[in-house]
């Protein structure tokens, strides 16, 4: 950006004022320098006088009382002046202008003063700006901390939250483990509870069969069957008696055989199983609740 011309003719109003001031002062020293006259030089006549012609109180030291004669001084000679150096004449100061020069200094003080009022407010400003600096670095720094310190208590919180969180699911999943092994105990007891009385009544409906009859009918009905089919071998003696224990299906086909105790030996015990075999399909009971997979029967022939 270019300058005011005020600016710009700043530099050489000063170089002038300084100048013109320069011609002041050395037209002000040759007005007052005047030559003086050099000094006058006095004649002075002196003796000389040796050491032997010197008086014996002044070679002995001693003061001798003579008779002093009188010397006359001659007059001094009056010095002869010497012819002066035509003075010369001085060239006039040149006056200056009406007020030019004043004016000339007083704009170089306004210059000087204006040019110290820039330093001082430059120097201000730069001070500001360097307040304003550490005031900025000052608010970032503590917009930083806050920054960080508010991510730190929201990285807290989120922790603290998943905890919480994680606690709570824990909770909630004991519970529901402790209501499903609640529910799991308590369908368990019903089951229990559910089985006892079905066999309680099974007891008791196979008791209240059993003083029917129909049951101790059904066993013999099966040992007459076996006895029937039985082979008897010759190591067979009178009182035999083995405990037998029959699987069948429904229809009453034999599935399996097992000879618990028996007084015979081997032949006999192997000729009762085959007994039973050759009897299936065994006969059914007179009432289709006597019928069971499971039997035990002691198996006692006749003689």
């Amino acid at each position: 950006m270019q300058l005011p011309l005020s600016e710009r003719l700043r530099p050489w109003l000063g170089s002038v004022v300084v100048h013109v001031l320069l011609i002041v002062v050395l037209a002000a020293a040759a007005i007052n320098w005047r030559s003086s006259p050099p000094p006058p030089q006095l004649a002075i006549e002196g003796n000389i006088v040796k050491y032997e012609d010197l008086p014996r109180s002044v070679r002995s030291g001693r003061p001798i009382k003579e008779p002093q004669p009188v010397t006359v001084e001659p007059e001094p000679t009056p010095p002869v002046p010497e012819p002066q150096a035509e003075a010369r004449p001085l060239p006039p100061e040149p006056a200056p202008p009406d007020g030019t020069a004043e004016r000339q200094k007083q704009e170089a003080a306004e210059l000087a003063a204006a040019a110290q009022r820039k330093a001082a407010e430059a120097k201000v400003a730069a001070q500001r700006a360097k307040d304003a600096t550490l005031q900025q670095q000052a608010e970032a720094k503590a917009a930083a901390e806050a920054k960080a310190r508010s991510k730190a208590e929201a990285a807290e919180k989120r922790q603290a939250d998943e905890a919480r969180k994680q606690q709570e699911t824990l909770v909630a999943r004991q519970k529901q483990q402790e209501q499903a092994a609640a529910a799991r105990e308590a369908k368990a007891r019903a089951a229990r509870e559910a089985d006892l009385k079905r066999a309680l009544e099974s007891e008791e409906e196979g008791e209240a069969f059993a003083r029917s009859g129909v049951m101790d009918e059904y066993r013999a009905l099966l040992i007459q069957t076996i006895e029937r089919n039985w082979i008897r071998p010759p190591s067979a003696r009178a009182g035999l008696e083995c405990t037998l224990y029959v699987t069948q299906a429904t229809g009453g086909t034999v599935i399996d055989v097992k000879i618990g105790e028996c007084n015979g030996d081997q032949a006999v015990r192997e000729s009762v199983a085959n007994a039973v075999y050759r009897s299936s399909p065994l006969p059914a009971p007179r009432d289709p609740r006597a019928f069971e997979r499971r039997l035990v029967m002691v198996f006692k022939p006749t003689e």
